[in-house]
């Protein structure tokens, strides 16, 4: 029984890895779901530019009749065009694109994200990090399952932002976290999991924003795709809050030089975070990171 529960102990750090890495996903998901559902979305709310464009009635997409679409410039022309049999194949509708769009997507989520990730960097290394990271899950949660509620075009700028507030506590807060709960023969590998969540939360949001939209259970649109990330999203906060406790913090290295018993070995004083963003390493790794999000 001892042994079973030893067993159990040591893969804590694995289910935290796994609750962290579910949480980050989910936070992705709400992030690009937008993207996805951007047409029903706006055909609802509403917002965005007004189009000639292909409608539903075929489900199969025509490059021609899309083409023979776009090319007309205000309704009148739009609802001109018909098949053969007199069955019209364009509409004229909000297309989810435009300037609205943009600020939707771009702006508005950014302009949170940047900053309020900075200050909740400071905060994670001044204070616990298990129940702020918790909390921003729930933020998350919280907004995307509203924003499948919103009726104004303002109310998705304004959930959208807190949103972004809420995912940018979870990178730094989880890999300082994980950090501090694995060794660092195991940090690569750990790293490398838990940013799969970016990924599955971005391949994950394509399938769900579009045949969720499809499906239409109980009339809801694509706003049921926005409930079921949001609940999901709350349980793994829930999860996180009641099951997750903080760790010991450690610094990198630590270990070598608890190992080698020699204190004098150890720096005194800890490097001003200001000198370390600074240093041509940390530069390039932002120009490259930034490189990388803009492909």
């Amino acid at each position: 029984m001892i042994g079973f529960v030893k067993k159990l102990t040591g893969l804590y750090s694995w289910y935290v890895l796994v609750i962290l890495t579910l949480g980050y996903l989910t936070a992705e998901l709400g992030h690009f779901l937008i993207g996805v559902t951007s047409k029903d979305t706006a055909m609802d709310v509403p917002y965005g530019d007004i189009a000639c464009q292909l409608n539903k009635t075929d489900p199969h997409f025509n490059l021609t009749l899309s083409t023979l679409c776009s090319s007309a410039l205000n309704q009148t022309s739009c609802e001109e065009l018909t098949m053969d049999d007199g069955e019209r194949f364009c509409e004229w509708n909000r297309n989810g694109l435009g300037i609205e769009y943009q600020i939707l997507a771009g702006p508005s989520f950014i302009a949170v994200y940047t900053v309020a990730g900075v200050f909740l960097g400071i905060a994670a290394d001044k204070y616990k990090r298990v129940p702020m990271l918790a909390t921003c899950v729930i933020i998350c949660g919280v907004s995307i399952t509203l924003i499948g509620a919103t009726q104004k075009y303002w109310q998705l700028i304004v959930l959208r932002m807190i949103f972004a507030g809420g995912e940018a506590a979870l990178n730094p807060m989880s890999t300082g976290v994980l950090s501090d709960m694995f060794p660092e023969d195991l940090r690569g590998l750990v790293m490398s999991i838990f940013n799969w969540g970016i990924y599955g939360g971005i391949g994950l949001s394509f399938p769900i924003g579009r045949y969720i939209t499809q499906l239409n259970a109980w009339d809801l649109g694509w706003r049921m795709a926005y409930y079921g990330s949001g609940v999901f999203a709350l349980i793994i906060g829930l999860l996180s809050i009641t099951t997750l406790r903080e760790p010991e913090r450690t610094a990198i290295g630590e270990e070598q030089e608890e190992n080698t018993g020699n204190p004098a070995e150890k720096s005194p004083t800890k490097e001003s975070p200001w000198r370390v963003m600074l240093q041509p390493r940390f530069i390039m790794l932002c120009i490259a990171a930034s490189i990388r999000h803009t492909g």
